[in-house]
């Protein structure tokens, strides 16, 4: 099912020796700066990992690129951004009034012990929608980190909408993707449980602001490195370049 993805280089890469401790710093520290200002620091990190994407896929050997060459990090970063935005805005639309539901519902529950029986309802139409969305949710994780790393490979917006070519791809190597996607959730899971248990222990949520960008950046490397393993395998299975089509 792994192909020849290697699970312990892929965790291990991203601090493996002095120089990919650096470059993991510099990610770490761009992440921090996200904190602070939206949106950029962010567009400079998919750059970064469309190199990470391209050198992988073009057979080089996993390592963390040095932060050189901003402005193609930049343009780099603003292609990955604008392909995954497009992918996941009809999700975010959906998504949008059951964020607003949600932050209402514990109004509805307090009013709902007056007694007021139509009160509860936001929370059964919160839960089937949790129930519907949660598929469709996978589904994008699943399958637009193809496109991402058919547009990093291109340096092509286009390259992200031409379905036909990068979905031969995934579907030539479907199980890597969804070996992947469960590296990444996984590693959410492990940092969700050690911000959990920084929000307890007084020492570490002092340093929570300068713990957590630097595991955004590990997961954030290891997930990307993980799809273009899978991108890579799936495309060598295909024998030759991807089918053209639009």
């Amino acid at each position: 099912m792994s192909g020849s993805l290697d699970i312990q280089q892929l965790l291990i890469f991203p601090l493996k020796d002095n120089e990919a401790r650096k470059n993991f710093l510099i990610a770490a520290l761009v992440y921090l700066a996200a904190s602070i200002v939206p949106v950029v620091p962010v567009v400079f990190i998919l750059g970064y990992v469309a190199r990470i994407l391209r050198q992988t896929i073009n057979g080089e050997e996993l390592r963390m690129p040095a932060w050189e060459d901003w402005e193609t990090l930049l343009q780099d970063g603003i292609l990955l951004f604008g392909v995954r935005l497009v992918y996941t805005l009809p999700l975010m639309i959906v998504l949008a009034p059951v964020y607003i539901l949600a932050a209402f519902t514990p109004v509805f529950a307090q009013s709902g012990n007056t007694g007021d029986g139509p009160a509860l309802l936001p929370l059964f139409i919160l839960g089937i929608a949790s129930i519907v969305i949660l598929p469709i949710s996978l589904a994008v994780g699943l399958i637009v980190p193809a496109a991402e790393a058919h547009t990093a490979l291109h340096s092509d917006f286009a390259a992200g909408f031409r379905v036909r070519e990068w979905w031969a791809v995934f579907r030539s190597n479907w199980r890597g993707f969804l070996l992947a996607l469960i590296i990444a959730m996984l590693s959410g899971v492990v940092v969700t449980s050690i911000v959990g248990l920084a929000m307890i222990t007084l020492v570490l949520i002092c340093a929570l602001p300068l713990i957590l960008p630097g595991l955004s950046a590990y997961t954030t490397l290891i997930m990307y490195a993980a799809f273009a393993q899978a991108y890579k395998d799936g495309k060598n299975r295909l024998g030759g370049p991807s089918h053209t089509g639009v």
